[in-house]
């Protein structure tokens, strides 16, 4: 069934814009697995087999000797954990830029005369811890491995690219697969612990 009018919006906005989404997997004999991944969100209306055009799917590529590979041939039953990082993703960034010029000297000032450590330090004491975590989503849904020489495979693939021109490298690599996971049910969690469940 599409998500539209299954899960709410806030839900839905977040599974298609988060950048990474963490992948959960299990051997036969139950052994977990995670893996941070690149992923596409693929709704109902633009999946490519005419057999999948009932249900959304979250598309991502991974090698051929790869544990989570392994696991889904044989356990296709996977979880998918997504989080609101938006604060998270911003201190980073600030982070970043503040470090590119470090200042080894407390009193060495930047441009705007506020030297480099104070800068971090009234970021840091500014920072809602809560804002790190708005909301996160597990969804749970059945991993099939694409036919590697299909036009499906080579469709997929094209979407990732467009959606993650940064990991071409990987996502054209002799030995990946894509793998479609269909989108069965979710658990949302926000920052202050209610939990709804959706199926």
């Amino acid at each position: 069934m599409p998500l539209v009018g299954k899960f709410p919006d806030h839900l839905i906005d977040l599974i298609k814009t988060s950048k990474y989404v963490h992948v959960a997997t299990a051997s036969k004999e139950g052994i977990p697995s995670v893996s941070l991944m690149n992923y596409i969100y693929v709704p109902s209306s633009d999946t490519y087999a005419e057999s999948d055009k009932s249900d959304d799917y979250i598309v991502f590529a991974t090698l051929d000797n790869t544990e989570k590979y392994e696991n889904i041939l044989v356990n296709p039953t996977v979880s998918l954990l997504f989080h609101d990082w938006v604060t998270a993703k911003n201190l980073s960034l600030r982070k970043h830029s503040l470090s590119e010029t470090p200042a080894t000297d407390p009193s060495q000032a930047t441009t705007t005369g506020v030297p480099q450590s104070s800068k971090l330090l009234n970021l840091l004491q500014e920072l809602n811890q809560a804002e790190l975590f708005q909301m996160s989503a597990t969804i749970r849904g059945h991993g099939t491995i694409i036919n590697p020489t299909s036009e499906e495979s080579k469709h997929y693939k094209d979407l990732l690219l467009r959606a993650n021109p940064d990991a071409h490298c990987f996502i054209l690599s002799d030995k990946t697969v894509i793998v479609k996971v269909k989108i069965e049910s979710a658990k949302v969690t926000d920052n202050e612990n209610n939990t709804s469940i959706y199926k």
